[in-house]
């Protein structure tokens, strides 16, 4: 069987060489790694894992935390990291919290346990009281992804959430409509309250009254956001139009018009943030603000590796990404 020695003097370079590229213990440049890792995969050297882990003080674990792993758009996130982490020679781990604080402890105080190497995390909350709740909690390199946590000087890679929102409901005012409802999330989370700001900053720019009576209760809850669409179509007054800030939310939306009897954009024009695999099969095809998912997790990756190997400090740093609007067919002029 081959050992570490053999893979250093296959690749032509020392043992405490080859054993940084393998590990990411140390700087290496990426010409030795590329080397290390042909020899590697030449003489079938299989590190052991257990005895790295004794050795460093931690694993070869990334823990990735998610709200729920049955949303589409987290299973994604979650396949991109594992892709990436696989090819830095990381296995991830996927856990969901269902937005409860408490489930969350419990898998930090677990990954804690595994002696995971680094974290990705999708908090729960966002205000400043969880925020040095985790900071007793998290003891590695962490990456805050779609969300800061107040108090938390850790690195934070999301979407530009105001922009989102605020591109869907000028969209939605451009094709005339003026009683435009929005789905709410989580009042507590950055991520619902910026959503929520680009909607009402872009009534605000236009000069338009926001109704109480049109901010509907949806809490990233399919079966809720159902609900509260159902009821303001039944209203004396419904609205014309829809924005729904999770793509859960959305498939509730139309869960509602369906059972209804009513149709999207005939009896109600729907924007969607983020986008489905399967959202232009729909009838209509939907409209959507993307979210560029991939380039989001593959930077929040690279960001967690590089501090795993200290080529980069933790900082509160941000990674603002761009969203993108996706007009499809679920949008129509106002009165068509």
């Amino acid at each position: 069987m081959a050992t570490i020695r053999d893979v250093a003097r296959h690749a032509g370079v020392a043992i405490s060489t080859a054993s940084a590229a393998l590990n990411r213990s140390a700087p290496v440049s990426a010409d030795v790694i590329a080397k290390v890792e042909a020899a590697v995969r030449e003489l079938g050297y299989i590190p052991h894992g257990a005895a790295q882990s004794l050795r460093s003080g931690q694993s070869r674990l990334i823990g990735l935390i998610v709200p729920s792993i049955t949303n589409p758009h987290f299973a994604a996130v979650a396949r991109i990291i594992e892709n990436v982490c696989l090819n830095a020679g990381y296995l991830s781990m996927v856990f969901s919290t269902g937005q409860d604080s408490e489930r969350e402890n419990q898998i930090l105080r677990l990954l804690r346990q595994q002696r995971v190497a680094g974290l990705i995390i999708i908090p729960t909350r966002s205000d400043a009281e969880h925020g040095e709740r985790l900071k007793g909690a998290i003891h590695v390199p962490t990456v805050l992804l779609d969300m800061y946590v107040e108090g938390l000087a850790y690195n934070v890679v999301k979407l530009d959430n105001i922009a989102a929102t605020r591109m869907a409901t000028e969209h939605l005012i451009g094709l005339g409509h003026r009683r435009i409802a929005v789905l709410t999330g989580i009042a507590e989370l950055a991520t619902s309250k910026d959503r929520l700001a680009g909607y009402l900053d872009a009534h605000r720019r236009a000069g338009l009254a926001v109704e109480p009576g049109l901010l509907l209760k949806g809490d990233y809850d399919q079966a809720l956001a159902a609900t509260s669409v159902a009821a303001a179509m039944r209203s004396a007054d419904p609205p014309t139009a829809l924005l729904s800030i999770s793509n859960m939310m959305t498939l509730g939306a139309l869960h509602a018009l369906h059972d209804l009897g009513l149709a999207a954009p005939r009896d109600l024009s729907i924007v969607g943030i983020d986008d489905f695999d399967f959202a232009e099969l729909l009838a209509p095809p939907l409209t959507v603000v993307r979210v560029p998912l991939a380039p989001m997790a593959e930077r929040a990756i690279e960001i967690m590796l590089d501090l795993i190997a200290g080529r980069r400090r933790a900082s509160s740093e941000t990674d603002l990404f761009v969203p993108e609007l996706v007009i499809r067919g679920s949008t129509t002029s106002a009165g068509s």
